[in-house]
């Protein structure tokens, strides 16, 4: 069974035939120009569907993409806020033990 199956000798005759012609086309000046153009293209699209989308949501008073990665910020600093204050609650309580745990010491009358 030398043979090869029939979807690849398919696929070696088309790739034989049409393989010169498109490293042709691609290396090609008018490709790059037209890969350049179409790049630029998509780009604007993208831009503008986002311009878009935003003016839609916030119509609607509802949040753009850019509003949450905003609060998604803000959040994360009041996060590490607390667990800073969390930390220093906790040192301040354990030093308030210490000072509550010496015999012979009393507090001075204020």
């Amino acid at each position: 069974m030398t043979d090869k199956p029939v979807l690849r000798d398919l696929y070696d005759r088309v790739a034989d035939e049409l393989g010169p012609r498109l490293t042709e086309l691609t290396a090609s000046d008018e490709f790059a120009a037209a890969v350049e153009i179409a790049g630029a293209a998509r780009d604007r699209a993208a831009v503008e569907l986002a311009r878009s989308s935003r003016r839609f949501l916030h119509a609607w008073n509802l949040p753009a993409g850019a509003d949450i990665t905003v609060l998604r910020q803000e959040i994360g600093a009041l996060d590490r806020n607390v667990r800073a204050l969390a930390r220093q609650v906790e040192e301040l309580q354990r030093q308030l033990a210490a000072t509550q745990q010496r015999p012979g010491q009393r507090r001075k009358a204020s």
